[in-house]
């Protein structure tokens, strides 16, 4: 992939240390392995504000096999993460499709695809875009999976100064606003 525009030589690796300290830290969130299997779906998100970049760095935790159903049922192909060609566009224009971010005065902040690493069970999917002050007033949307798991509920924890504000989306849910000051 060199030097084009979009997803950046492929991250993904199988790691099941990485998969412990992610997991380790989902248990603060909350997060255990029981609420996939009795049927629930559940995504985490983490934004973080990179002052000295003048970035905002976003990191998704997504259940593989629920990406999987849903990256099949958009392009309507069987897709396994681990040997489906171009997988790294599939998922970056999936994430920019159900994923949104927009500063206070409603302009939308472009999210641009990192890279990915992919664990035993989930993948974690990082992207970035500028932005120019604080996180405050930002608005995100978010209907990752929602499509093909109603059940699906998504956690995104917004970091900003120390202090960390939760907002949770369920399907069809309108985005929220982001109040750290």
């Amino acid at each position: 992939m060199g030097a084009q525009a979009g997803p950046s030589k492929s991250l993904f690796k199988v790691s099941a240390q990485s998969r412990r300290e992610f997991l380790s830290g989902g248990l603060a969130l909350g997060f255990t392995g029981a609420a996939h299997a009795d049927g629930a779906h559940a995504a985490f998100t983490v934004i973080e504000h990179n002052a000295r970049a003048g970035t905002v760095e976003v990191i998704h935790r997504l259940m593989v096999l629920d990406l999987e159903i849903a990256l099949t049922a958009r392009t309507g192909q069987t897709i396994r993460i681990e040997d489906t060609p171009n997988i790294e566009n599939l998922i970056a224009n999936y994430l920019s499709d159900y994923f949104f971010l927009a500063t206070a005065d409603g302009r939308a902040i472009p999210l641009t695809w990192v890279g990915a690493e992919l664990n035993i069970s989930d993948i974690l999917a990082y992207q970035e875009g500028p932005i120019e002050n604080d996180l405050s007033g930002m608005v995100i949307a978010n209907q990752m999976l929602t499509e093909t798991h109603p059940s699906q509920i998504n956690t995104v924890n917004v970091t900003f100064g120390g202090r960390t504000q939760t907002r949770m989306f369920t399907l069809g849910d309108a985005p929220q606003t982001v109040a750290l000051s």
